[in-house]
Order: C-alpha cells, then structure tokens, then sequence
C-alpha cells in the first residue's frame, strides 16, 4: 500500500487464526508501519469453524507466531490494530457486524492527520517512538506508538 496515496487503512474481519502466513506477524506490522497504513481488525469467531477460538490448528504459518495448537488470535488481532494506530473490534451479540462497521465508518470520517519535522537531523531508519496527548481531557487520542522515516 505504500504506492497509495493519501490515508490508507485496511479493514481485517478474522478469527484472528493463522492458516498459512508465509511472514510473521512483526513483518507484517512493520510494512503496515512503513507504508502509512492503519489495519483495523474486526474478530468474528464462529464456534462450528474450527473448533471453537484458539482450539484451531495454526496451519504451520508464521503470523500467530508459528505454533500449532492454543493461540490467541484475539491477541493478534489487537497488536495488530493497537501497533499501527487503528481501533480494535469484537463482534457479539452486544455490538453486531453492522453496528461495528458504522462504528468504523464514524471513525475514519473523524481523523485527524498532524505531522512535524524531528529536531534531529540524522538520517536514521530506525523505528521511532512518539507520544501524542491533548491538554483538553475530553478528546481522544487514538495513535500509533511511533514510525519509521521515510
């Protein structure tokens, strides 16, 4: 998505199970981070697919980590939302698919984008770490942990 231009988000409706993934789930974070892209994760589990959530075999990939058996794919869905700035999603009785995507709707036609330019000069490509806050309590803040420079 780095060719895109403008905001960029992916939307992932999963159980959050790996089946195969050929990188791993850091990898994948990392080129969302680099290429601007928040990845909204939507969980929707279904109890008949594989067994009920986390009883699936991983399939031998690498996202959930490479381990076969137990995983959290709740976990890696929240990482994966949480590392690249997106909000996270369950659906349930409580709060359905449709309501989830208005949710989502409502949110991407309320961001806000602020950039700034580092003190430092150097030309590092390394990740770098930022802190975002408001001096007005009653908004949120809904960022990423930091970036990498272009």
């Amino acid at each position: 998505m780095k060719k895109q231009h403008g905001r960029k988000a992916l939307i992932v409706l999963s159980d959050g199970m790996d089946r195969g993934s050929k990188v791993t789930l850091a990898s994948a974070i990392e080129s969302a981070q680099r290429s601007d892209t928040l990845v909204y994760s939507i969980l929707f589990e279904d109890p008949n697919g594989n067994g009920g959530f986390g009883r699936g075999r991983m399939g031998g990939g690498r996202m959930g980590g490479g381990r076969t058996g137990e995983e959290d794919g709740r976990k890696v869905l929240q990482r994966l939302s949480r590392e690249t700035g997106a909000h996270y999603f369950e659906v349930s009785k409580h709060l359905p698919i449709d309501k989830v995507y208005e949710a989502l709707q409502e949110e991407l036609r309320s961001q806000y984008s602020i950039g700034y330019t580092p003190d430092t000069k150097a030309a590092s490509t390394e990740y770098r770490h930022i802190h975002l806050t408001t001096k007005q309590k009653s908004l949120i803040v809904q960022t990423r942990e930091g970036y990498y420079p272009s």
